[in-house]
């Protein structure tokens, strides 16, 4: 009764504020379709592409009180984030509830989906401060970006290298955190550069319970050369990420002390050709170190061959005793070839790719005939490798307000044989309205832990199969001026589908491909710019989903079926006293399904409980400098995002910043 209060409360008070506004805007000429996006294969304009476009202009969001990417993603209601810890030490990403490995990720156009996991798929060389964009395209997308578009994609653009700018960013707040970022882009000659670092620290949010374990600290760096030649231009990146960081009861209840390390290496190298027919090749490596102690080794001394916390010896139960960490390496070297031009036939666009996937581990893959022994505590027994090649083709073609489109994409593994994927579209755009009708399919491949996983509450499936889904979509889309409107529904009809399950609530989880997974769901979201001594922005999106499945088994999910039944949220901006600003963000979820947890030595069962999440910034700018305070979680609430794992309660920070532009 008390959240519902407080949202009607808030609501109340935007639109009577928004309403105050309405006779002071009508001057207003800021356009917001202006940003090009390459999304759909292309460069256009959100409002032209058939699909649900979600951007988020990172410029426009630095006085909002988020201190992480995915804190930023929280902000879209068809994307479902649920995080592990906080400020982006682990979070599960999902989009129209799809699970956290059914989204590709992208950076600058390259793929950097984690084979090992979706868990990782957040691990980035870059902080969201380097960003310029983030374009991200809901529904299966398979025919226009490839595999692992399952139910959406998400492009993340760094800042371009030639703009000049220069910034430094400086936070600190309680439990211990501290925060850096700095980056630069400057110019010589045909050569620019921009250069971002960053990182992060905090002695844990759960500072007076009797098990804190989560502190963490990160550490980002990357790089961006482009060379303006004469025939053509070349774009180098690169860039380093490492996280630490205590895993309080991450992937189990049972074992609180758990911790995490991964570390990675990312480099790609793109050009462009051609003027009429346009053709960008790129070639990009990563490798990805993941260590995962079950019995954190900082609280368990190793005393060859057990693990010693006092006198209490880590087991899983009498007798049979912790063997030590989890160790993983993963390698991905791929390639792709993209082209586009136009013709009397419309617009032509499509793509070649390969990639290449390799594990070495003590856990994941078959055993290998003989051990990589890195020194005396790790030795890689285990190995895994699949390869795949794709092509994609797509076709439009624009009638008076019409446009229609088609596409194809054909994926080969050498373990799964062909897969088939595609779809099509048609829009009309009358002045500034425009409706479409989708129809688009996509697949996913599991992952290495899908496969192979064996641990004291998981257990791997080596038979498992590649899922596929359909979308339909149906939406509108009205830009103009200083408004934004767009409003969509769809339905989702997903095959094998991938989700970890158990029938008894002490089995052991293990991923099954479930037979039909059927998920109907709206969408409306609403963008208003003001131009008034008082108000700046208001925005909201609220989403809705239900999901069935086929098959009549009574079983308990992990992940498919817990999905975000209700999600809305709120952005609203305005000036405060002595020339300084307020942002405010708002969610509120509801989510379907319950949680496994472990207490009095047995596991329980809770339903989730809906929440409703109120941050705060306020600032103050200053010519090149800005003064910032940000209130997470400003009532303190307790909630629950992932499961059993504890969130944070209210939190202070204070931000100084400086920035050239």
């Amino acid at each position: 009764m008390v959240l519902m209060k407080r949202i009607v409360l808030f609501f109340c008070l935007f639109y009577g504020l928004w309403s105050m506004s309405g006779q002071n805007n009508r001057d207003h000429i800021q356009v917001l379709d202006t940003l090009q996006l390459n999304a759909y294969g292309y460069q256009n304009t959100p409002a032209k592409i058939p699909k649900t476009i979600q951007i988020i202009e990172i410029n426009k969001l630095t006085a909002a009180p988020v201190e992480s990417l995915d804190a930023l993603l929280e902000l879209v209601a068809g994307i479902d984030v649920r995080s592990r810890g906080s400020k982006g030490v682990q979070s599960d990403l999902s989009i129209r509830g799809g699970n956290f490995d059914q989204v590709l990720v992208l950076l600058n156009g390259v793929p950097i989906n984690n084979p090992q996991t979706g868990h990782h798929n957040l691990d980035l060389p870059v902080d969201f401060n380097m960003l310029d964009h983030i374009e991200i395209l809901e529904g299966a997308s398979g025919e226009s970006v490839g595999v692992n578009a399952f139910s959406g994609a998400i492009n993340l653009v760094t800042k371009n290298p030639q703009h000049k700018q220069a910034q430094a960013v400086l936070k600190a707040g309680q439990f211990g955190y501290l925060k850096g970022v700095f980056d630069l882009s400057h110019q010589m000659k045909n050569i620019a550069v921009y250069n971002g670092f960053s990182f992060q620290r905090s002695n844990g949010y759960l500072a007076n319970d009797s098990i804190n374990n989560t502190d963490f600290y990160s550490l980002k760096d990357f790089v961006n050369i482009h060379y303006d030649g004469v025939k053509f231009p070349l774009d180098l990146q690169a860039g380093y990420h490492q996280k630490d960081f205590g895993a309080n009861s991450f992937y189990t209840a049972k074992y609180p002390w758990q911790y995490e390390k991964t570390e990675g290496y990312f480099a790609a190298l793109s050009s462009q050709f051609g003027k009429k027919f346009i053709l960008k090749p790129v070639v990009y490596y990563r490798l990805n170190f993941d260590q995962f102690q079950l019995f954190r080794e900082s609280v368990y001394r190793y005393e060859k061959p057990y693990f010693i916390y006092h006198k209490d010896t880590a087991q899983y139960a009498p007798g049979i005793y912790y063997p030590g960490h989890n160790y993983h390496k993963t390698r991905q070297l791929g390639g792709e070839l993209h082209l586009s031009f136009h013709s009397k036939y419309g617009y032509t666009f499509g793509h070649v790719a390969w990639q290449n996937q390799k594990i070495w581990s003590n856990k994941l893959g078959e055993n290998l005939s003989q051990p990589i022994v890195i020194n005396d505590r790790i030795s890689y027994t285990k190995y895994a490798g699949r390869s795949y090649f794709e092509t994609s083709l797509n076709q439009q073609k624009k009638w008076h307000n019409w446009t229609f489109g088609a596409g194809i994409n054909t994926l080969f593994d050498e373990k799964y044989g062909w897969q088939l994927t595609g779809g099509g579209f048609v829009n009309h755009k009358w002045s500034h309205l425009m409706q479409y009708i989708s129809i688009s399919s996509a697949s996913r491949l599991p992952t290495f832990t899908d496969l192979y996983y064996q641990g004291p509450s998981n257990i791997g499936n080596p038979d498992l199969k590649p899922e596929k889904s359909w979308t339909y979509e149906f939406g509108s889309k009205y830009w103009y001026k200083n408004s934004q409107i767009n409003a969509s529904i769809f339905y989702r009809q997903a095959n094998q589908t991938i989700d970890w399950i158990k029938f008894n609530i002490n089995d052991k989880w293990q991923p099954q491909n479930l037979t039909k997974l059927q998920t109907l769901g709206l969408e409306f979201s609403f963008k208003q710019v003001f131009q008034h001594k008082f108000f700046k922005e208001f925005a909201l999106s609220y989403a809705y989903l239900q999901m069935n499945k086929d098959n009549t088994s009574d079983f308990i999910s992990k992940y498919a079926l817990d999905y975000l039944k209700h999600k809305l949220t709120f952005q609203f901006s305005h000036r405060f006293i002595f020339q300084t600003n307020l942002f405010w963000t708002g969610i509120y979820k509801n989510r379907n399904g319950q949680y496994l947890t472990y207490e009095n030595d047995a596991y329980r069962l809770y339903d989730f409980k809906p929440y409703f999440l109120t941050n705060l910034k306020w600032s103050k700018q200053a010519k090149k400098f800005r003064v910032g305070l940000s209130v997470e979680n400003l009532f303190n609430i307790t909630y629950r995002d992932l499961s059993y794992i504890k969130m944070p309660g209210r939190w202070l920070i204070f931000e100084l910043q400086y920035q050239i532009k």
